[in-house]
């Protein structure tokens, strides 16, 4: 299997390795972190906000594997790029919460984009080469 089938076709597979990843290396967020005064924390959006976009990416790209509709090679590029981006900044570089939750609220759009191109060039006839 070539990596542009696997990327326009298996992109659900793709994402439960991800979460895989993410899961034994980053581990999963426990606990809050109760602010004093006037400070904003943004990390608590994360804790809520991630596992959300994940499942949903997750039942997203499932959907779209069942129907057998390719995803767009470069959008679904970009979007692994991303996930891994969110993964490396918020697990590993402890980065500003800001970052991580920009890049997944990126990643989101980039997501809803290849499911609308998905839906729209569906009956294709130069993306299902089997």
């Amino acid at each position: 299997m070539t990596f542009d089938k696997l990327v326009q076709r298996k992109m659900f597979l793709l994402i439960i390795i991800l979460l895989m990843i993410s899961i034994y290396f980053g581990g999963i967020q426990t606990g809050y972190n109760w602010t004093l005064g006037r400070s904003y924390d943004f990390s608590f959006w994360i804790f809520i906000v991630k596992p959300f976009l994940w499942l949903t990416f997750l039942i997203g790209y499932g959907i779209l594997a069942i129907l057998r509709y390719c995803t767009n090679k470069n959008l679904s590029i970009s979007h692994l790029i991303l996930i891994g981006l969110t993964f490396i900044s918020d697990n590993i570089l402890n980065s500003d919460s800001r970052l991580t939750l920009t890049l997944m609220l990126i990643s989101a759009i980039v997501f809803l984009m290849n499911c609308i191109w998905s839906i729209r060039n569906r009956n294709s006839k130069t993306l299902i080469a089997k």
